[in-house]
């Protein structure tokens, strides 16, 4: 099993669900989450005033999925989530040891 972690801007949530929809992902875990990559976060103005944001929102989403799916799973992600813009995000592809459904009991990828 893997879990596909993806940090994408928030304005792309919908598009990377639907897209995942497609490829038969059943559920995801999302997240609202802070942070910056290269491009440091970026400065505004308010009331005449310019301030640093450091860190900007993204959200988080998290996937499990079974070896097979996982690369067909992480290309809709990228698809989905691209603009071309810096601060695009970033998808991260882990092993899973195990899974295990509470309500059954079941375990591995039937767990999922």
């Amino acid at each position: 099993m893997k879990k596909i972690e993806a940090i994408i801007k928030p304005h792309k949530l919908d598009e990377v669900k639907e897209a995942l929809a497609k490829v038969g992902v059943e559920g995801m875990t999302v997240s609202e989450v802070r942070g910056f990559g290269r491009q440091k976060g970026h400065t505004e103005l308010y009331r005449g005033a310019e301030y640093v944001v450091a860190f900007l929102p993204k959200m988080k989403i998290e996937v499990l999925t079974t070896d097979a799916k996982a690369p067909q799973v992480a290309e809709a992600i990228k698809t989905a989530a691209r603009t071309g813009q810096i601060g695009d995000g970033k998808i991260f592809v882990l092993p899973v040891e195990d899974a295990v459904r509470i309500r059954t009991g079941e375990t591995g990828d039937a767990a999922l």
